[in-house]
């Protein structure tokens, strides 16, 4: 990034964090589960568990309460309000959306976190993945810029950013 350009104008590292770990579910709905199951596909589970459980829905809970509460707070009447609601309504329906999801699979994958070898929805568990990832995609190109745009000359111009970099630093190996 160069000088000339505030962290709230590129948010194409934003989710990173969060991208890397349902790339790691994704190839885990790709795998063949062993009998035993392998200790990497229990860690990889373990982790995902963890990571849903303590990043995803927290992440969720604060853009919800605070990011898009502020951003259709600060958005101008008219088009940028309506362009920020149906963006807010949007992203909050794929979130419920998400989580649902992942109830779908979450006792599959925390019978592999204890080791229990299980038949996982490999499709439901892969579109899962996708479906996060471009949820992901479509905030960092439609949503947060917006957002920056909005609240660039309020003093919160960083608050999108910081939301989605806070929980960047839980990392999940991918498994090989």
């Amino acid at each position: 990034m160069s000088n000339s350009t505030s962290p709230t104008e590129d948010y194409s590292q934003c989710h990173v964090g969060i991208i890397k770990n349902f790339q790691s579910l994704k190839e885990l709905g790709e795998l063949e589960i062993s009998d035993p199951v392998s200790p990497l596909q229990q860690a990889q589970a373990e982790k995902l568990v963890k990571f849903f459980k303590d990043v995803v829905l927290t992440h969720h809970k604060e853009e919800e309460q605070e990011l898009f509460t502020v951003v259709i707070d600060c958005a101008r009447p008219g088009e940028e309000l309506k362009r920020a609601k149906e963006l807010v309504a949007r992203l909050t329906s794929e979130h419920r959306s998400l989580e649902k999801e992942w109830k779908a699979i979450e006792g599959d994958i925390k019978k592999l976190a204890k080791g229990k070898p299980v038949a996982l929805d490999k499709v439901a568990t892969v579109l899962m993945a996708e479906h996060y990832l471009q949820h992901a995609e479509f905030e960092e190109t439609e949503f947060l810029p917006l957002s920056a745009e909005i609240l660039k000359d309020t003093g919160m111009a960083e608050l999108g950013l910081t939301l989605h970099s806070r929980h960047d630093n839980i990392r999940i190996p991918g498994y090989i």
